[in-house]
């Protein structure tokens, strides 16, 4: 299973798995995301669900080969540089307003 699906299955929240690995909140997000983790946040992981590192680390492996079909993928990325375009836009007009000002 997931790190998220583990950590929804003890119904802990981020923050709270977090601490009990004695992990940050956003390394926890991050590994959630699918980022790799480390070989310690493994360790720390896999003690706080009483699971081996060898689980967490298939399972990590086995959700990047989902079955999200190309036109899926293509539609997220499209979705995230829409969302960085206008995140910068709205940056933009506000430096642009500070400066104004």
């Amino acid at each position: 299973m997931s790190v998220r699906k583990l950590r929804l299955e003890k119904s802990w929240s981020q923050e709270q798995l977090a601490e009990i690995c004695n992990l940050s909140v956003r390394t926890i997000q991050r590994i959630e995301r699918g980022q790799k983790p480390s070989l310690e946040s493994l360790k720390a992981l896999s003690a706080a669900f009483d699971t081996d590192v060898t689980y967490i680390t298939k399972e990590t492996d086995m959700s990047k080969q989902s079955n999200i079909s190309l036109k899926e993928e293509q539609a997220i990325i499209y979705v995230r540089d829409i969302k960085g375009f206008y995140t910068h836009l709205i940056t933009y007009a506000i430096v642009i307003v500070g400066l104004f000002a």
